[in-house]
């Protein structure tokens, strides 16, 4: 394609732009790969051109936003002499090619394109001569700016003869100009004037249930009126209580509490402040470390008391009355209470969490001297106590 020619195609590209359409200018540079056979047919033996700088640039007219064509003119001048000039060797190639976009619209758009056109080739000293010559390509566009994007491709050039293939990698950026028009609003033909009918009235329109609280949940259905605006509700417009802990989320400061705990205002887990002791009415045979009878329900308000304080640790404590000798009721007490121990482990009570500890006829809370005072004495006392990583956590 000549000078003028080209210039013909940019003026009825732009017009066509101005119709519908983009019109796109990308100047390249990049290296050109001559074949390594490449040789003036008939002079002799190939021996091949030296690799050339290349300068391109490409004047395109996509009339949509996938297809498009492209007229382009470049030019190389290999970096040392041809085996088959005196000279170095000066290249200069016009081409017409069809592009495809497969990505049209997002920030990298890959395509492929098909063309032809003619090479003309000059030394200094000897005759100049052309080629024509078919070509593909294939390249990627990245979108830097509105109207502006970087491009990159590879070329494969084939000329008629055994020989004749080139390599072209170029790189530069892409211009362009127009836009896509959208679609068009459908014109809708004139016609003839109609009476209006005289429409019925239309019914008043019936008034929305009252919503007082405006949560979304009328007041004849909303269990929980008078909730503060922007709260999430559910379908009986009550605040959500996700980890069901009785404190709605929008007040609790401690979300996501495990189930049974007790939990303050503020939906936190209690802590205890001070020791708590429960006695435990559990009987045993006499001088023995049995327990008789079934003991799961009295023992069971120690496992409840576990689960609602699932950070507190329980110490089971056994005495005796002073019958017998020292030694013996001490050892009869710490018996008794691994018993206790093992009966709530076997309840389901973490042992990590319990400690059985015998005091023998220390500490009692009763006289010795009656049978009823002894019989209190002879007890099993579970007895929890404030650890300091839960003083921590209360802070």
């Amino acid at each position: 394609m000549s000078k003028k020619g080209l210039l013909a195609w940019a003026m009825l590209a732009g017009f066509g732009v101005a119709q519908a359409g983009e019109l796109t200018l990308s100047p390249l540079i990049g290296d050109h790969d001559f074949s390594n056979a490449t040789s003036a047919d008939g002079t002799k033996p190939a021996q091949g051109v030296k690799n050339g700088r290349e300068y391109m640039i490409d004047l395109g007219y996509r009339f949509t936003p996938n297809w498009s064509v492209e007229a382009s003119t470049g030019k190389s001048t290999t970096h040392e002499k041809s085996p088959f000039y005196s000279d170095k060797l000066h290249y200069r190639q016009e081409d017409l090619n069809v592009m495809y976009r497969f990505l049209a619209g997002e920030p990298v758009q890959p395509f492929v394109l098909l063309g032809g056109g003619r090479a003309d080739y000059l030394a200094d000293h000897a005759s100049p001569f052309a080629k024509g010559y078919g070509q593909g390509g294939a390249g990627v566009v990245w979108n830097l700016f509105p109207h502006v994007g970087l491009r990159s491709e590879v070329r494969y050039i084939d000329m008629p003869g055994p020989h004749w293939h080139d390599w072209l990698g170029l790189i530069g950026l892409e211009f362009s100009v127009g836009s896509f028009p959208t679609a068009a609003a459908a014109v809708v033909p004139a016609v003839a004037a109609v009476p209006t009918p005289v429409a019925a009235p239309a019914p008043a329109p019936v008034a929305a249930p009252a919503d007082d609280d405006h949560d979304g949940v009328p007041n004849d259905l909303d269990k929980c009126p008078n909730t503060p605006a922007g709260v999430k509700v559910d379908a009986q417009g009550c605040p959500l209580d996700s980890d069901h802990d009785g404190v709605p989320d929008y007040l609790d400061k401690c979300p996501n509490t495990p189930a049974g705990v007790v939990v303050d205002q503020q939906g936190c887990p209690v802590m205890l402040s001070k020791t708590q002791v429960m006695s435990l009415d559990v009987k045993f045979a006499t001088g023995s470390d049995k327990i008789l009878g079934d003991p799961t329900a009295e023992l069971g308000k120690v496992v409840d008391f576990m689960k609602a304080y699932p950070n507190q640790n329980i110490t089971i404590d056994g005495y005796t009355d002073n019958r017998g000798k020292k030694a013996m009721n001490l050892r009869l007490s710490q018996r008794r209470a691994d018993a206790v121990r093992r009966h709530l482990v076997d309840m389901g009570v973490n042992a990590a969490r319990l400690k059985a500890v015998g005091h023998g006829e220390a500490d009692p809370i009763a006289s010795n001297s009656s049978a009823a005072g002894r019989a209190a004495n002879r007890r099993v006392v579970a007895t929890a106590k404030a650890e300091t990583r839960v003083e921590e956590m209360k802070k």
